[in-house]
């Protein structure tokens, strides 16, 4: 059994000016007579400057690290709604085993003052969690959760349904979300993006097209990836039938669909297809082999946004 995977990427120096970026020490802290003196030139920085550097950082860094090592960081870090505007907790998934991103996740939306366009999560969540966000960020554009498997499929729609203004959304690494879709082309008529990716593909499942019913609803739909997914040629159809502006669609794994001369000449207008047996080499999340095979471990990679990004 071949089983390989990249490590996660290592995180470089963040470099202001081509210098490493060492913020002051602690307040009520000794340090030397060089140390108070970079202290002083960092906390004068003009706020403009401030929020630049603090744009470099890790959304979890800045509340953890660099916002709590003088007042005028602090005061950045946590008063400048612009600063959250987009709030990315993937790269310090990680930490979900010595912290509670959860409470970091929702510190870093009160920090938007409900100015919050895109949150993108792993590992964070819960039906609290979901509820809070769709509360305090109602101008919400761009929603990805990955493996938030503590929310409960039969509450997504209700949740995801009180962002009206929602243009992405993508529900990865899930158990199963065929509950959670139902209502979301008449809530949500502003989604162009849509991505559900499945660890793998269960041939042992059978035909299910449950959730391409939900997504033909969905008319507006510009860009659609479905990972492992169950649909079959009946349910890709009703998709296209449904999807008329879909301009770019990837269901690798989805070995339930047949590509004929039919299904080809369906999907002819789709400028961009990725198709059940296209290669994996650019997916950006990790996948297992499909059941239907000896259940051995395909190759993986960890996420990058490459895929997402070329949408």
């Amino acid at each position: 059994m071949a089983t390989s995977s990249s490590s996660p990427r290592h995180r470089q120096p963040r470099l202001v000016d081509g210098q490493p970026l060492r913020p002051p020490p602690m307040e009520g802290t000794e340090g030397t007579q060089e140390e108070e003196e970079t202290s002083r030139k960092w906390a004068e920085l003009p706020l403009d400057a401030l929020l630049a550097v603090l744009h470099r950082l890790d959304h979890a860094d800045v509340l953890m690290g660099a916002g709590q090592v003088c007042r005028p960081w602090r005061c950045a870090a946590r008063d400048e709604p612009e600063l959250w505007r987009r709030v990315d907790m993937r790269p310090r998934a990680e930490l979900a085993s010595r912290v509670d991103l959860k409470d970091v996740a929702r510190t870093a939306v009160r920090c938007s003052a409900g100015r919050c366009e895109a949150f993108w999560a792993e590992g964070v969540g819960d039906d609290e969690f979901l509820f809070f966000l769709a509360d305090a960020a109602p101008m919400l554009k761009s929603l990805r959760l990955i493996s938030c498997n503590n929310i409960s499929t039969y509450r997504i729609d209700e949740a995801i349904s009180k962002f009206p203004l929602l243009e992405e959304l993508e529900l990865s690494l899930y158990t199963s979300i065929a509950a959670g879709l139902y209502d979301l082309g008449d809530a949500c008529p502003l989604l162009t993006r849509l991505r559900l990716s499945r660890d793998r593909f269960r041939r042992r499942r059978g035909v299910d097209d449950s959730e391409a019913k939900d997504i033909a609803r969905m008319r507006g739909l510009c860009s659609l990836q479905l990972f492992g997914n169950s649909l079959g040629n009946a349910g890709l159809a009703t998709i296209l039938d449904g999807c008329r502006r879909l301009e770019s669609l990837d269901i690798r794994h989805c070995f339930n669909v047949l590509m004929d001369d039919e299904m080809r000449s369906r999907c002819a207008r789709v400028k961009t297809l990725r198709l059940p047996d296209d290669s994996m080499e650019d997916y950006d999340l990790r996948f297992d082999s499909p059941d239907m095979d000896s259940g051995s471990m395909l190759e993986y990679s960890f996420r990058g946004d490459i895929l997402w990004d070329s949408w």
